[in-house]
C-alpha cells in the first residue's frame, strides 16, 4: 500500500486554502502598484466565480444573483467609461454580492453592509483559530503550527517580562543591555525587511480576498434582520385578570394632535404647491435681476429638507399602535394628502434644478441634485404605501436601500464627464458656462475640447463682456497651453501603463487625439 497518497478527504480540506492563495497572488499581480482598471473586472470576476463555485448558482438568493450582475455590469463599466463613480460602486456592489451569496437569508442593503463589515473584522481571529483544522498530512502541517504557538507566546512573553525587569532594576538592565540592545537592533532590521509596504498590501489582499469567499460572521446580524418584517403585526399583550385595562387617552391624544399638524401643514403646502405650479410648471422665464443662484441653491436645499422633515414627522405617527387604531382613519387620509402634496413639492424642486440648467449648464452637482431628488420621491412612494398598506419602517429601508443601490448602478453606464461637456459646448447661453471645469473634467473630454475649441473661445469672449466676471481663463492663449500640458500627462500616462491599467475610455481618447496631436 502506497504510504504517501494523499486522502480524498485531504484534498478536499485544502481546497480552500489554495483557492485563498490563488486570489492573494491573483490580487497582488492585478492590483500591486498598479491603476484600477481592467485589473477590478478580473478580480470581480475571479471572486464572483469561486462565489458560484462554492454555493452552486442554484443555491444562491435572487439577491445574491442580482447583486452579482450589478457588481459585473459595474466592473464592465469601469473599464469602458473609467470613472471613480463606477470604481467605488463595483468595488460596493462586490462587498454586497459577497454578503448575500455567504448569507442567502439577507434581504436589505443595511444587512448587507453590516455583515460583510463583521465578516471582515472577524476574519483574522477566526482564521488564526481555524488553523488548528489544517489537513493532517503525515502529521506535518497541524504538528508544526501546535509548535508555533507553543514555542512564540513563551517567547514574546519572556521578553515582555524582560523589558519590565530592565526598566525596573538597573544592575538588571546592566547585564543584560549587550545581549538584548543586539536582539533588539537584529530584530529591527529583520521586521524592517519583512513587514515593507508590499508585505502589507498582501495582509490587505489576504484579508480582502478572504472576506470576501468565506463566511467569519457570527449568526447574531442574521439573526437581528430576521426580527424584521415588511408588514406590521399587531402585537397583543394580556394583562393580568386582575389588572385593569389600558387607557387609549394617550393614542387618542397624539391622533388629535397629529389630525392638527396634518390639516395646517396640508393647507401650507396648498398655497405654496399653488405658488410653484402657476409659476414654474407653465412658461417660466427668468426675471430681470432675479438671483437663480439663490433660488435653486438654497430653495431647493430648503424644500428637500422640508420633504425629508415631513416623511421624518409620518414615520414617528405611524410607528406603532396608531396603525391599527380605529379611529385613526382621519389621520391616515391626512397623511396620504401630504404625501402626495410632498410629491407635487418634489416635482416643483425638480424643474428648479432643470431651469438652472437650462440657464447654467450642467454641473456634477445639479446632477447629483436630481438624482437625489429622485431617490427622495422614491422614499415618498414607499411612504404612501407604508401608511395605507401598514408596512415597517424596515420595509422602507429595505426597499429604498435597494433603490440607491439600483441607481449608483444604473450612473456608472453614462459618460457623465462627456455628457456635461458636450451639453455645456452647445449651449446658449455662452456667457454662464464655467469654463474653468472644462480643464477639471478627465482626460476623456480632451478630444471634445480640441474639437470646439472655437465655442470654447466664445465663451470666454461673451465672460469678457460680463458685468461680473467669476471665471479664471478668460485668455484663449492660456487655455489652450494648459489644455496642451493637460493632453500631454495624458500621453505619457498611457505610454507607461501597464496591460492590468488597460481601460476602454483611455483608448479612445488616445485614437482620437492622434490626429490632433501637434507635430514633434
Amino acid at each position: 500500500m502506497d504510504t504517501t497518497t494523499i486522502p480524498a478527504s485531504s484534498l478536499r480540506s485544502w481546497r480552500d486554502p489554495i483557492t485563498l492563495l490563488f486570489l492573494v497572488m491573483a490580487f497582488d499581480i492585478l492590483f500591486w502598484e498598479r491603476a484600477l482598471g481592467l485589473d477590478l473586472l478580473v478580480f470581480i470576476a475571479l471572486v464572483l466565480v469561486v462565489l458560484v463555485a462554492k454555493t452552486g448558482w442554484n443555491g444562491l438568493s435572487r439577491t445574491a444573483r442580482m447583486t452579482m450582475g450589478g457588481a459585473l455590469l459595474a466592473g464592465i463599466m469601469v473599464v469602458v467609461h473609467h470613472s471613480s463613480l463606477a470604481m467605488a460602486v463595483a468595488i460596493l456592489a462586490l462587498v454586497v454580492s459577497s454578503a448575500a451569496a455567504q448569507e442567502a437569508r439577507l434581504r436589505s442593503l443595511f444587512y448587507s453592509l453590516l455583515h460583510a463589515s463583521t465578516n471582515i473584522l472577524m476574519t483574522p481571529f477566526v482564521a488564526l483559530g481555524r488553523l488548528d483544522r489544517l489537513p493532517n498530512v503525515n502529521g506535518v502541517p497541524r504538528t508544526g503550527w501546535r509548535w508555533v504557538k507553543l514555542v512564540a507566546l513563551p517567547l514574546l512573553l519572556l521578553l515582555l517580562f524582560t523589558q519590565l525587569y530592565r526598566a525596573g532594576n538597573p544592575k538588571f538592565d546592566h547585564l543584560t543591555a549587550g545581549f538584548m540592545d543586539g536582539l533588539w537592533e537584529f530584530l529591527s532590521d529583520a521586521l524592517s525587511n519583512i513587514f515593507t509596504a508590499h508585505t502589507f498590501f498582501l495582509l490587505f489582499g489576504l484579508l480582502a480576498c478572504a472576506g470576501s469567499i468565506f463566511r467569519f460572521a457570527p449568526r447574531m446580524v442574521i439573526e437581528m434582520e430576521d426580527q424584521w418584517q415588511d408588514v406590521l403585526v399587531r402585537t397583543r399583550r394580556r394583562l393580568p385578570q386582575w389588572a385593569s385595562p389600558r387607557s387609549m387617552d394617550g393614542l387618542e391624544r397624539e391622533r388629535r394632535m397629529g389630525v392638527i399638524l396634518l390639516v395646517l401643514v396640508n393647507l401650507l403646502l396648498v398655497v405654496v404647491n399653488a405658488i410653484d405650479v402657476q409659476w414654474l410648471w407653465f412658461g417660466f422665464e427668468v426675471p430681470v435681476d432675479f438671483s437663480l443662484k439663490q433660488f435653486v441653491h438654497e430653495g431647493t436645499w430648503m424644500l428637500i429638507i422640508s420633504i425629508l422633515l415631513s416623511m421624518v414627522i409620518l414615520m414617528y405617527f405611524f410607528r406603532n399602535n396608531m396603525n391599527f387604531y380605529a379611529r385613526s382613519r382621519s389621520l391616515r387620509t391626512l397623511a396620504l394628502l401630504w404625501v402626495g402634496q410632498n410629491l407635487v413639492l418634489g416635482i416643483s424642486v425638480f424643474l428648479r434644478n432643470y431651469q438652472y440648467i437650462a440657464f447654467h449648464g450642467l454641473a456634477y452637482k445639479r446632477i447629483g441634485v436630481i438624482v437625489f431628488l429622485g431617490l427622495v420621491l422614491v422614499g415618498l412612494v414607499t411612504l404612501y404605501f407604508k401608511v395605507r398598506d401598514k408596512k415597517s419602517l424596515f420595509y422602507l429601508a429595505r426597499v429604498n436601500g435597494w433603490a440607491m443601490f439600483t441607481v449608483l448602478i444604473a450612473l456608472t453606464t453614462v459618460d457623465w464627464d462627456s455628457a456635461i461637456v458636450r451639453f455645456n459646448l452647445g449651449h446658449w447661453n455662452r456667457g454662464e458656462i464655467d469654463v474653468d471645469n472644462y480643464l477639471a473634467m478627465s482626460d476623456k473630454v480632451l478630444p471634445l475640447l480640441y474639437a470646439d475649441l472655437d465655442k470654447v473661445e466664445g465663451q470666454m469672449a461673451r465672460h469678457r463682456s460680463n458685468t461680473v466676471r467669476w471665471v479664471e481663463h478668460l485668455d484663449p492663449q492660456t487655455f489652450r497651453m494648459e489644455l496642451d500640458v493637460k493632453r500631454d500627462l495624458f500621453e505619457q500616462r498611457v505610454a507607461q501603463q501597464h496591460w492590468q491599467e488597460w481601460n476602454l475610455a483611455d483608448q479612445r481618447t488616445a485614437n482620437a487625439l492622434h490626429p490632433m496631436s501637434d507635430p514633434k
